[in-house]
């Protein structure tokens, strides 16, 4: 087996991802609905659904008696024996991470409580004489959210197995208080404030980095067939994912890039911001997982490359610990247009880029980030369209529109308004390059182009009048 040189930095114990600011925006915006419908309607949803249940009085008593006993004896096994495992171990960050949560979920819970005076009456009837170590029966809404606060701050640090009992310990709790309190919104709302407070705490204090790590990516690639000598991480602009550099065992130069839960995560929450943006900008329905998303990035390329684009071919689709997923492609040997000299960028080289958006568009391809970063100049002189990883298939003709405008603006900052307009109406023809006349507004460019048209604040606006019809 051939053992792999890692060239990388190595992950930080404790990262700040994109990830957890994903699921404490998502937990509080879950908290304020609930808690505005409750303000809203909270006394006669109380009311309907105290009517509705209310035939659950007639429950046995061992049902219900159970269900208050496995909520002990679950409480004893996850929290007393979580609190062991973290003392023998000396997890003194853990424990940090946990104390903090479930302080916060408590005194979340009790600046939102007095908001809501919706309690209805009880539904059943819980014996509350049945208690496992001078426990109360029915644990409070503090308690809820300090557990849930727990819980949800231990996750990234837990074994599955325990996140999931951690959990199913709050569910039976909520139901042992959903039994045996009047009903409410009390449950609800003190699960959330301790989901808040919990997701919170893990972006205040940060949590185990989730990236894969060189050898998970070596290892990933070894076991589709593509054993690695050396994986160098690279210092290249890569939006979206994490660069390396690798050398197969028989010499083979490779870009390797790497993507993870993080990388969604950032991915869901720029879509999210674009989404909200004035203008249509064409996006497509995000993917459900990140696999189908890494998968259509593999197709979109493999099917460029088909039909002539000149493209790096793709070698291994990978997976990588944990959760995450590898694309390598050939390596060309050149250097992208964002690092060359100006006078580098002749109209040849210029010619050669048009070229290829061209043949793209033919077949209804959108690249959708044609910055400068993602066409190479190869050393023998062929010009190269590289990162397929926002493209679409089959694409409107606003994504269409978006890639003339993204090249247009990126490679005016280079070659000026004259040279870059030029070409492209030699390459597409003065109707299609009109039609980027529209989309060239910043909220349509990569962030890249926006920052090096900065430098000439008057250089769209020069571009537009270009473009613009008479």
């Amino acid at each position: 087996m051939t053992r792999t040189e890692i060239v990388a930095a190595r992950p930080d114990r404790v990262a700040r991802a994109p990830s957890d600011v994903l699921r404490a925006a998502i937990a509080a915006v879950a908290l304020l609905a609930t808690l505005l419908v409750g303000w809203l309607v909270g006394e006669e949803i109380s009311s309907f659904a105290a009517d509705l249940l209310r035939g659950l009085d007639t429950l046995p008593s061992w049902l219900t008696t159970t269900l208050v006993l496995a909520g002990q004896v679950l409480g004893l096994v996850v929290l007393g024996g979580g609190l062991v495992v973290i003392l023998l171990g000396r997890r003194w960050f853990l424990l940090l991470s946990v104390v903090v949560a479930g302080a916060g979920g408590v005194l979340l819970l009790a600046l939102v409580r007095p908001l809501l005076d919706d309690a209805s009456s009880e539904v059943t009837d819980v014996d509350r004489s049945w208690t496992l170590l001078d426990l109360d029966a029915i644990p409070s809404v503090a308690v809820l959210a300090a557990v849930a606060a727990a819980v949800t701050a231990a996750a990234p640090w837990v074994a599955r197995r325990w996140r999931r009992a951690g959990w199913t310990l709050v569910v039976v709790e909520a139901l042992v208080h959903f039994l045996g309190a009047p009903i409410g919104f009390d449950a609800p709302i003190a699960v959330l404030c301790g989901w808040v407070a919990g997701a919170a705490t893990v972006v205040a204090l940060g949590a185990p980095s989730r990236r894969p790590t060189g050898e998970a990516i070596a290892a990933g690639l070894a076991a589709v067939g593509v054993p690695l000598a050396r994986l160098e991480q690279a210092s290249v602009d890569a939006r979206g994912s994490t660069p390396y550099f690798g050398t197969t065992a028989d010499g083979a130069s490779l870009f390797v890039k790497a993507l993870g839960e993080d990388e969604r995560s950032a991915d869901l929450m720029f879509r999210l911001y674009r989404r909200v943006q004035p203008r249509d900008l064409g996006d497509e329905k995000p993917f459900s997982t990140l696999r189908r998303a890494v998968e259509h990035e593999a197709l979109v390329a493999l099917a460029a490359r088909d039909l002539g684009v000149r493209t790096p071919r793709l070698v291994a689709f990978a997976t990588a610990a944990p959760n995450g997923f590898v694309l390598a492609y050939e390596a060309i040997a050149g250097r992208s247009l964002d690092r060359l000299a100006v006078e580098e960028v002749t109209d040849e080289v210029l010619a050669q880029v048009w070229s290829e958006v061209a043949l793209l568009r033919a077949h209804r391809i959108a690249h959708r980030d044609l910055r400068l970063a993602n066409v190479f100049l190869a050393d023998d002189g062929e010009a190269w369209i590289i990162d397929f990883g926002f493209s679409e298939l089959a694409a409107s003709d606003v994504l269409l529109a978006t890639d003339l405008a993204e090249l247009l603006a990126s490679s005016t900052t280079q070659v000026g308004v004259e040279r870059a307009v030029t070409c492209g109406l030699a390459a597409v023809g003065p109707e299609a390059l009109g039609t980027a006349l529209d989309r060239l507004h910043p909220p349509m460019l990569s962030g890249a182009t926006r920052t090096a048209l900065k430098e000439s604040p008057a250089t769209l606006d020069a571009l537009r009048a270009h473009l613009a019809p008479g």
